[in-house]
Order: C-alpha cells, then sequence, then structure tokens
C-alpha cells in the first residue's frame, strides 16, 4: 500500500508561518490524505511524551526515523542501536541514516572517479573513512534485521558525502548485506546525475522515497540540473510523474514522503504536494 508522509520539520515551520498548533497542522495534514511523518531520531527522543500522543491523536504513525551519524570515524554504534530500538518500539519499519563524511580532498577524488562503476570501486575499497562505514553499516543492519526495522542510505545532496552519487550509491548496496535504498527524487539533481537511469539502476533496492522536486533556476545549466530551488511535487522540472508510475509498475508500496525544506509556505506547498502525489497512493 502506497501512502502519504511528510517530514515533521515542515509542520514545526508551517506552525512558525502561519501561527497554528501543531495539532492544527497535522489535522490539516490528516485531512490532505497524509497518513504519516517522517521524524528525526533526535528530536523524537528528547520531546517523545509530546509527540508520540499528538500523532497518535491525530492519527498519524511515524513512516521513518533519519539522524546523521559519523560512521567514517565513531567506531561507537551505541547511539545508532538505541535509534533501531525506538524505531522498532514505534514499529517503524525503516531508517535513514546520513552515515558520515570524507575529507575534501577525498570527496573530490571521489567525484572526479564516480563516472563509471569500475573506477568507483577501486576508490571506495581503498578508502578508510568508507570502509569504516561499510562495517558500521553492516553490523548494524544485523542488529536491525533482528528488530523488523531496515537501514537505508539515501543520495544525499552534499558534496562530502560518499553516498550523493548512483555508482557510490550502488557499491554502498551491493558490499552492506540488508543495506536498502531511500530514493530522494531531488537529489541526484545535486550531483547533476540522473535521476531516471539512478532510479532503473537501483531498483530492487528502494524501499522508501522522497518525493522532492526542483524549481528551475536561470542561473543554472547543468547537464540534468537546472536548479535547486524548492517547489510543490509535481510543479517542477523532475520526472515525478514517469517516476513515481514505473515505481507503480514494480510494485513499490512504501511510502511517498513530502520533502520541501525550507520552503516559504510551508501549508501551501504540503497541500498542493499531497493533492499532487494521491495519484500514487494506494490504501
Amino acid at each position: 500500500m502506497r501512502k502519504l508522509s511528510v517530514f515533521y520539520e515542515h509542520i514545526l515551520q508551517a506552525c512558525e508561518q502561519s501561527g497554528k498548533t501543531i495539532p492544527e497542522v497535522l489535522a490539516f495534514c490528516r485531512e490532505q490524505g497524509i497518513s504519516a511523518v517522517e521524524m528525526n531520531y533526535s528530536l523524537f527522543a528528547s520531546e517523545r511524551e509530546v509527540i508520540a500522543p499528538m500523532l497518535s491523536d491525530a492519527g498519524l504513525v511515524i513512516s521513518c526515523m533519519h539522524e546523521t551519524f559519523d560512521f567514517s570515524h565513531d567506531t561507537d554504534l551505541g547511539r545508532a542501536q538505541q535509534m533501531l530500538d525506538t524505531a522498532a518500539s514505534q514499529q517503524v519499519s525503516r531508517v535513514l541514516f546520513v552515515a558520515g563524511a570524507l575529507e575534501t580532498a577525498e570527496a573530490a577524488e571521489l567525484a572526479a572517479c564516480s563516472s563509471t562503476y569500475e573506477t568507483t570501486s577501486t576508490f571506495m575499497a581503498k578508502n578508510k573513512s568508507i570502509q569504516n562505514m561499510v562495517h558500521a553499516l553492516s553490523s548494524l543492519a544485523e542488529y536491525a534485521a533482528l528488530r523488523g526495522v531496515s537501514i537505508t542510505l539515501e543520495d544525499f545532496d552534499g558534496f562530502l558525502q560518499p553516498f550523493a552519487r548512483t555508482y557510490p550509491l550502488l557499491w554502498f548496496m551491493e558490499h552492506v548485506p540488508g543495506l536498502r535504498y531511500t530514493l530522494d527524487i531531488g537529489n541526484f539533481a545535486f550531483s547533476d546525475e540522473d535521476v531516471s537511469y539512478a532510479a532503473w539502476l537501483l531498483k530492487d533496492y528502494i524501499v522508501h522515497v522522497h518525493c522532492k522536486d526542483r524549481a528551475e533556476s536561470p542561473l543554472v545549466h547543468g547537464r540534468f540540473c537546472r536548479g535547486l530551488g524548492q517547489t510543490p511535487a509535481g510543479t517542477g522540472y523532475l520526472p515525478m510523474a514517469k517516476l513515481l508510475t514505473d515505481l507503480e509498475a514494480c510494485d513499490y508500496d512504501g511510502y511517498l514522503a513530502i520533502e520541501h525544506f525550507d520552503a516559504p509556505d510551508q501549508l501551501s506547498f504540503i497541500e498542493q504536494s499531497a493533492a499532487f502525489l494521491r495519484q500514487w497512493v494506494s490504501e
């Protein structure tokens, strides 16, 4: 069953922008056909006694928990294990790790060699920070599986992260047993890569989708990137409809997450995104 979710941070920003309370915005989201929220783990852990009842009262659940870690250098997995325990206790079957970063020179080297899988693989196999990530993710994937949770990486929109591009992501999927993929439709534009090709290549690993669109900018003329601005799903230049239809044809049955951080009017953006995405919902 494909369902809609929205980032909880968008709800908080909508409250700041509109003056509405969190329960009022949650109710608004439910009226748009949204049934879940994407939740930052640290925020939930610090305010669990407040957030959990509000979500329950609104008829919403948590679709995925996300958090940033430094597995490239930090070998202590305790906090990540606590996150997985929390996810399991809330019946959350997906978590997203922003798993670490490279030094600037390393990231530049990876960017220069990531146009083929062969050169990407050679770099990934010899880089110590990436090997640290593989070790941590492998251990955590096993820990998560015992609790009914899958860990995922996304195509992150950052230069230092070694999972921002297509072939590095494929390499991680092939070298970490049990690792899965969150397709962020809008983030391949950051690396000026073809999201359609990436989605096809990684389709067997996709278990979660961020429906982030991008607005065109007259100043940006990349091969695939024509701008990185926020815009409601379905109103930008990315092939959102085709990608979602292709996922539907592949029997994707996970969440379609509404994402547009720092939108100038979150309530309006959420309403427009939900209206567009509802045609792929199958509850």
